[in-house]
């Protein structure tokens, strides 16, 4: 989490508006000014992604897990409606589950976690709306040898998670500007906090890059 703070205040310093863009800006509503804030904030992000992908979410499930915690096969079954906190733990495990899927024990290793971990920037859409609350994922530094069969991955990791409906879309990015305007349209109209930045996971080579790039335009 405070990776991903850091990269969220310190990287994108140099992307904040200036008065001749503030100006410009006067015209816009609030909502819309936040929601053009968030979409500066991802842009340079663009050029890394590889795959849109878009998770739907039970609004309970049954829970299954052992009896005792050190020997036995006895479990027990309870029903578990979704909230904020289950939620936050879903993003997470899912996120943990995919990254082992992709990248194995690599993630693990102290020299190689600066590129061993895939770009995610994470959405959540339909907390605040009649709609069923669905992740939408722009997904990047997917192995090579990973791609073609990225869409099984996902699915398959996304069902061992207990909040998995089976409606999964997963599709390679042919315009990532568009993916991700289409995944912040919430922002600044039902929910201003749909772009989750706190479980999206950013590969330090790649922050490090964006960093570097905002600040050499700054200067």
């Amino acid at each position: 989490m405070q990776q991903q703070c850091e990269w969220y205040e310190t990287c994108l310093r140099g992307t904040q508006l200036d008065g001749s863009h503030a100006n410009a800006d006067a015209h816009l509503t609030s909502g819309q000014r936040l929601q053009k804030a968030h979409r500066q904030h991802i842009e340079p992000y663009s050029k890394h992604l590889q795959f849109a992908v878009t998770l739907t979410v039970k609004k309970s499930a049954t829970i299954r897990v052992n009896r005792f915690d050190n020997y036995g096969d006895e479990h027990f079954k309870f029903t578990a409606v979704l909230d904020d906190e289950k939620l936050d733990s879903l993003i997470n495990y899912f996120t943990t589950l995919l990254r082992h899927q992709l990248y194995g024990n690599k993630a693990k290793h102290k020299n190689k976690q600066e590129w061993a971990t895939p770009l995610v920037i994470t959405a959540v859409e339909g907390k605040n709306t009649h709609k069923r609350t669905h992740l939408h994922l722009a997904v990047g530094n997917v192995p090579a040898d990973k791609v073609a069969n990225f869409q099984s991955i996902v699915e398959s990791t996304w069902q061992r998670c207990d909040f998995a409906y089976r409606e999964t879309c997963i599709k390679p990015i042919t315009d990532s500007n568009g993916w991700l305007n289409y995944i912040t349209k919430e922002v600044g109209y039902t929910d201003n906090d749909a772009l989750d930045i706190v479980h999206s996971t950013i590969p330090p080579f790649i922050q490090n890059s964006i960093c570097t790039e905002s600040r050499l335009l700054a200067g």
